[in-house]
């Protein structure tokens, strides 16, 4: 099949899709995972999360059909996934970086042990936020979201997820300073 007559395949899927076929959307699906997956793995080294990002990238495709203007499905699902990958690379560093600056920041007996008290304090701070704001410190901290995907995922506006965050950080900011004069009494 030429590159041409697949393009048009591919134009003729989408119309469809954004028309709300599902039997063409699957085809799509079909068509692409294998690769897509694999595509993903070049990057992450990972089935599981590489089949995840696919999977996401289908399911915003289908979430957002209606609104998308995609010249080349093709193009389109490859930088979706190329970047999804990229930003979860990002998202494992952070958490990395997260770790490691944790652990300088404490006894290393407290960091090794995650059911120590300092850990449980940290945790219990975090359990103390507001519902909202928990989860917003959540989906940003732990799972790796930007602040503008927490506001579509919430419904919510970005300002209100900045202000959140703000808010989140200044108040465990407060709390972990309280146990660092803990521990450094401890220690002394």
């Amino acid at each position: 099949m030429h590159q041409n007559e697949d393009k048009n395949i591919d134009a003729v899927l989408f119309e469809q899709i954004k028309k709300g076929n599902k039997l063409s959307f699957e085809k799509l699906f079909r068509k692409y995972y294998v690769h897509l997956t694999a595509f993903a793995h070049s990057y992450l080294h990972d089935t599981d999360m590489s089949e995840s990002i696919v999977q996401s990238v289908f399911v915003k495709l289908w979430e957002k059909r209606e609104q998308y203007q995609i010249t080349s499905l093709q193009s389109y699902l490859m930088i979706a996934v190329r970047n999804s990958c990229h930003n979860e690379l990002k998202r494992q560093k952070r958490n990395r970086d997260f770790t490691l600056s944790d652990e300088s920041a404490y006894p290393l007996e407290t960091v090794h042990h995650p059911d120590s008290g300092a850990m449980q304090q940290i945790n219990k701070a975090i359990e103390q936020l507001p519902e909202q704001r928990k989860k917003i410190f959540k989906l940003n901290r732990v799972d790796g979201l930007k602040y503008r995907e927490i506001a579509e995922q919430l419904n919510l506006s970005q300002k209100t997820v900045e202000a959140q965050m703000a808010k989140a950080l200044k108040f465990l900011r407060e709390k972990l300073l309280e146990l660092k004069k803990q521990v450094y009494h401890i220690l002394i």
